[in-house]
C-alpha cells in the first residue's frame, strides 16, 4: 500500500502517511490468525506469568543465599558471594521486577534500572576499596541514562517529521560528545591516555548528525531520505 500524494510505502492498518501527512482510504483492518486471543484471557495469562515470576524469584533468593552461606563456611565472611548477589540484584531489578508489573512503563522503569546501576558499581566500588565512583561510574551512568532516556523520548514524541530529523541530528552529535567525555572520565579515574579511541566514534556520529541536520533543511533530500525510510 502507497500513498497516494507522495508514493511512500505505507505499514497495513496505516491511517495517515507518516511522510506528508495525508489520510489514507479505507486502510485494511489487520488480521489475527491466531486461535488463541490473550486479550479474552487476561487473568489466566497473568496467572502463568506470575507463577514464572515466583519461580525465577525463588532461584535467585536461592542462588544468592547458597553462594553466602557457602562463603561464609569457608572463609567466615561473605567474600565473592557479594558480588554474585550484587549481580542477581541489579539484573533482577532490571530484567525481572518489570514484568510483575500489566506493562512496561520506560518512564518509570529506566529511571528504577539506572539508578540501580548506580547503586551497583557504588557498592563495587566501596567492597573493592576504590575511589572511582565520582570520578567514573556516577558521570558516566548519568550520561549514559540521559542518552537513553533522550533517545526513548525522541521515538516516542509526535511532532513534524523535519523537526524530529533536526532532533535526531543533534540527538548523534550529543552521542558523540558523550564518548569523549566517557573516555576523559577514564583518564580522570584510572589514568587512561586521552582521545585514542573517542574522537573516531565522536566523528563519525558527527558527521552522520550533521548531515540528518542540514538533511531536515533541504526538502527535495528529506522527502528521498522518507521515501527510502518507510519502507
Amino acid at each position: 500500500m502507497y500513498c497516494v500524494r507522495c508514493g511512500v510505502s505505507l505499514e497495513t492498518g496505516s491511517k495517515s502517511c507518516p511522510l506528508c501527512g495525508t489520510a489514507v482510504w479505507n486502510p485494511e483492518p489487520v488480521v489475527k490468525n491466531s486461535h488463541y486471543n490473550p486479550d479474552l484471557y487476561p487473568e489466566k495469562d497473568r496467572g502463568v506469568r506470575i507463577q514464572i515470576l515466583v519461580a525465577l524469584s525463588v532461584i535467585f533468593l536461592g542462588v544468592s543465599l547458597g553462594c553466602l552461606w557457602a562463603c561464609l563456611a569457608a572463609k567466615g565472611r561473605p567474600g565473592w558471594s557479594a558480588y554474585v548477589i550484587a549481580s542477581l540484584s541489579l539484573t533482577y531489578v532490571i530484567a525481572i521486577l518489570p514484568w510483575w508489573f500489566r506493562r512496561y512503563h520506560p518512564m518509570i522503569f529506566l529511571p528504577v534500572s539506572f539508578g540501580a546501576l548506580e547503586l551497583f558499581t557504588l557498592f563495587i566500588c566501596l567492597y573493592t576499596g576504590g575511589k572511582w565512583f565520582l570520578s567514573f561510574a556516577f558521570p558516566v551512568v548519568g550520561m549514559l541514562f540521559i542518552a537513553t532516556f533522550g533517545g526513548y523520548i525522541l521515538g516516542i514524541i509526535r511532532i513534524k517529521p523535519r523537526i524530529k530529523l533536526r532532533l535526531l541530528g543533534l540527538y548523534l552529535i550529543f552521542l558523540g560528545g558523550i564518548t569523549i567525555l566517557i573516555e576523559f572520565f577514564l583518564k580522570l579515574a584510572f589514568g587512561f591516555p586521552l582521545f585514542t579511541w573517542s574522537p573516531y566514534t565522536a566523528a563519525v556520529l558527527g558527521i552522520l548528525g550533521l548531515f540528518l541536520f542540514i538533511a531536515s533543511w533541504i526538502r527535495p533530500l528529506r522527502r528521498a531520505m522518507y521515501k527510502k525510510t518507510f519502507v
